[in-house]
């Protein structure tokens, strides 16, 4: 099966291996798609992209963040994942530029940051549903109001989820209509134990992910 990882961080934000040295992890652990995914930055992503094209490697990178948004509901604060999934160079280099820019400028709101997303032809998912110490009612209750603001994925499969916790992510995503993304949460030596496209050495992340997003880009055009 052709696994992915799509919640990465680099030293771009506070993750310990280079955008470079990351791809070259992600490919010799044999991973058909990586998303870096930086706290609030996409600085790494050129560096990567120019890397992987100029060795032409045999791997798939999608742009991405991880969007610090204030909370709502009971929550303190929640954290959006941003994928730009199969664009130009152009359209590449144009969010690169400026959806940062935006998102600083904007109130930092859930429903604020994902319209900012959605206007980049980005795809927005909640990231690490359990760290919200949500009941899964509770956590349904959230997904649904972020699915209305235009949150079109949800972090089933991450390190510390269990079966169980997927399969329940799962049904509620399918309740609205979201799509599953999945991710380590991959910091390198600065998160001990979780490994790349593994977290604690059981998770395996499908590539039929990436094809589901790619139908969600479609819905959005």
């Amino acid at each position: 099966m052709k696994t992915i990882d799509l919640h990465i961080h680099t030293s771009a934000s506070d993750g310990s291996y280079s955008p470079r040295e990351l791809v070259d992890y992600a490919v010799k652990k044999k991973l058909s798609a990586i998303a870096i995914t930086d706290h609030d930055t996409m600085k790494g992503i050129e560096e990567a992209m120019s890397y992987i094209d100029k060795l032409k490697l045999p791997i798939e990178l999608i742009p991405g963040m991880e969007v610090s948004a204030l909370g709502m509901d009971g929550v303190y604060g929640t954290h959006i994942l941003a994928y730009f999934i199969d664009k130009t160079p152009e359209e590449r280099a144009r969010i690169i530029t400026n959806v940062e820019v935006d998102l600083r400028k904007s109130s930092g709101t859930p429903k604020e940051v994902i319209k900012i997303i959605s206007a980049y032809g980005g795809i927005a998912s909640l990231a690490h549903p359990l760290e919200y110490c949500l009941s899964m009612p509770e956590m349904d209750q959230l997904l649904g109001k972020l699915a209305s603001f235009g949150l079109k994925g949800v972090e089933a499969i991450y390190t510390t989820h269990s079966d169980s916790v997927i399969e329940q992510l799962k049904s509620i995503a399918s309740k609205y209509n979201l799509i599953i993304t999945g991710g380590s949460d991959f910091h390198g030596t600065r998160k001990p134990g979780v490994d790349l496209g593994n977290g604690f050495g059981n998770m395996r992340i499908p590539y039929d992910i990436v094809n589901s997003m790619r139908e969600k880009t479609v819905e959005l055009i």
